[in-house]
């Protein structure tokens, strides 16, 4: 019967242990970034499919900055960095959608799906590459960065967006950036 005892507190401290611990994980889930942006006005709903899209997005913006870093022919000033990737005036997607020149192979373009032909060819697309290294944990915060830094990265008619617009995450492997992509649908209405 002691054994017993001393079995059942040990399997009880692993499990407070363990509960303690999913507390620490690395950052705020995608929809709780969406409830935090539809509070601040932004109307949006975490998405599955606009998760895999904003994953292959900085996947390719991070083989771009990497090249550009590589590139010995380019200024300091001049190179792709996470930094100013994107932004009112990002070297990759700014205000005025993606620049092309900086977007090889159209590599960007096709993991936002707004190449011709493209999932969300029609559709208004928007993203921010934000630094959130100092608010890994608090969606809030992560969500008012991310409406300082959003821009549109697909021209499309904001007057009959429909909402709420669909949303995707995803967060570089040292987790400093997280990349916000919100897709909303056009209504003909």
């Amino acid at each position: 019967m002691k054994m017993a005892k001393k079995f059942l507190a040990v399997a009880l401290a692993g499990v407070l242990a363990l509960s303690v611990l999913t507390g620490c994980a690395n950052g705020v889930k995608s929809k709780d970034v969406a409830k935090a942006l539809t509070k601040m006005g932004i109307n949006a709903e975490q998405d599955k499919d606009v998760d895999k899209a904003a994953e292959n997005t900085l996947t390719a913006i991070e083989a771009i900055v990497e090249a550009s870093a590589k590139d010995d022919t380019l200024g300091a000033d001049e190179k792709i960095t996470l930094d100013n990737a994107v932004g009112t005036t990002g070297k990759l997607i700014a205000a005025s959608g993606v620049m092309t020149g900086a977007d090889t192979g159209s590599k960007v373009q096709t993991a936002l799906g707004i190449q011709a032909g493209g999932a969300n060819e029609n559709k208004l697309v928007r993203v921010a590459l934000v630094k959130t290294e100092n608010a890994k944990k608090d969606a809030n915060l992560q969500a008012g960065i991310v409406v300082k830094g959003l821009v549109t990265a697909k021209v499309a008619d904001t007057t009959h967006a429909v909402e709420p617009g669909k949303l995707g995450t995803a967060k570089t492997s040292d987790g400093k950036y997280m990349l916000v992509v919100i897709v909303n649908d056009i209504s003909d209405n």
